[in-house]
């Protein structure tokens, strides 16, 4: 049987979290360095950084009550 803190999920969320804020940050210096900068494409980086923050809210209000020490077992 296989046996493993339930913390240990977070490791690789932590990893994609990590990927995906380089990839935002790529988007942004492209955006502003050799994009157009128009209202349009200031209201789809609004929305998208809105959008992003609102689902990492959410994720942590779901996860924040967890036990995060409980053991899984694998069979």
């Amino acid at each position: 049987m296989i046996e493993f803190p339930l913390y240990i999920i977070l490791i690789p969320f932590a990893l994609v979290v990590i990927l995906f804020i380089v990839f935002v940050f790529f988007n942004l210096y492209h955006l502003f360095g050799f994009g157009f900068l128009s209202f349009y494409s200031f209201l789809v980086t609004f929305l998208f950084l809105g959008l992003t923050v609102l689902i990492l809210f959410i994720t942590y209000k779901l996860a924040a009550p967890l036990d995060w020490m409980q053991i899984i077992t694998l069979p």
